[in-house]
């Protein structure tokens, strides 16, 4: 991969602005519930509105938010170029080897930090399939925050978009509130109406009152409750998490509806697979209302372990 400038257009540059903001630490979120715009603390609401949390790991999130994804991850120690790296390979494993690069410094929460603009075209005439940022930052001594923004599509609307988020971000932090760290994890791993198991051999990537994500390795479950339950945000939240799930894995194939269950309640379920070095794998992801709360969960494994491993918790069955 290349990093020259004169590789992309001119309309490629000159698209970062200035913003500053303060940097207070972000209080938690209540473990009692969310809002229906999403369970983010009052003061990210309003920009965060409308996006959708997919766990990822106890240092790092990722948010769909409709065209746009932004996504960050946080470590005790080590270099802003280091973490710089980490973000940019996020970009070249989602999008692969088509993707040109401008490194640069992107303003963000009164600072000037190493960053990387990129494109990913088929050539420089070519409309963009996609474009962003890679940036990574120090909010305080002894604290790295790598951040990252991809968009659908390069353009400039989309591409502000992203650097409103990155800004709240490289300033605040997880706008959900939640500490990134794996210190921070709630364990056990529970559901509101039950716990759940990490079985043997597997790792609890994310734990907190909202979400989680157990990764067995080549398989993973991940979850996300909020209240109160609406019908058209949980829609939102399954459509876009699974859009997500699909876009993080190179060669995704096409998503069909099937019949299944989710805890007990029937559902539809989005399915797919994606070619790995270790075969087939199956995605399954479904979201389901119960009582004041509703659900949305994921499952990934090898097409060798179906119907479902015991990484998934006995959450999805057929009908």
């Amino acid at each position: 991969m290349r990093t020259a400038a004169w590789l992309l257009p001119a309309y490629l540059l000159g698209v970062l602005c200035a913003c500053t903001a303060p940097t207070p630490k972000v209080p938690p979120v209540s473990p009692t519930g969310t809002t229906p715009v999403g369970p983010f603390v009052p003061e990210a609401r309003a920009l965060f509105e409308g996006c959708t949390s997919v766990p990822d790991s106890a240092d790092s999130r990722t948010y769909r938010c409709g065209d746009v994804t932004v996504w960050m991850a946080e470590a005790k120690g080590g270099s802003l170029d280091g973490m710089l790296q980490r973000t940019r390979e996020r970009v070249t494993g989602r999008y692969g080897p088509g993707v040109v690069e401008v490194r640069g410094e992107l303003p963000l929460a009164g600072g000037s930090w190493p960053s990387i603009r990129f494109a990913a075209c088929r050539d420089v005439q070519a409309e963009c399939r996609a474009g962003g940022y890679a940036v990574a930052v120090t909010p305080r001594a002894e604290r790295l925050r790598g951040l990252g923004c991809v968009t659908r599509g390069n353009t400039r609307p989309l591409l502000a978009r992203c650097l409103e988020l990155l800004e709240y971000t490289a300033s605040h932090g997880n706008p959900e509130g939640d500490v990134l760290d794996s210190d921070a994890l709630v364990q056990p791993p529970r559901l509101p109406w039950r716990a759940l198991a990490v079985p043997r051999g597997c790792q609890l990537a994310v734990s907190t009152t909202r979400a989680g994500r157990i990764g067995c390795g080549d398989a993973s479950f991940t979850w996300n409750v909020y209240m109160p339950a609406r019908t058209s945000v949980t829609a939102r939240w399954r459509d876009q998490g699974v859009a997500e799930l699909a876009d993080a894995l190179p060669g995704a194939g096409p998503v069909e509806e099937v019949a299944c269950r989710l805890e007990n309640l029937n559902a539809r379920c989005s399915r797919f697979t994606a070619p790995t070095a270790h075969g087939p794998l199956v995605v399954w992801a479904a979201a389901v209302e119960w009582e004041d709360r509703a659900l949305f969960a994921s499952c990934s494994f090898l097409a060798s372990e179906a119907p479902f491993p015991a990484a998934c918790n006995g959450a999805f069955t057929l009908p």
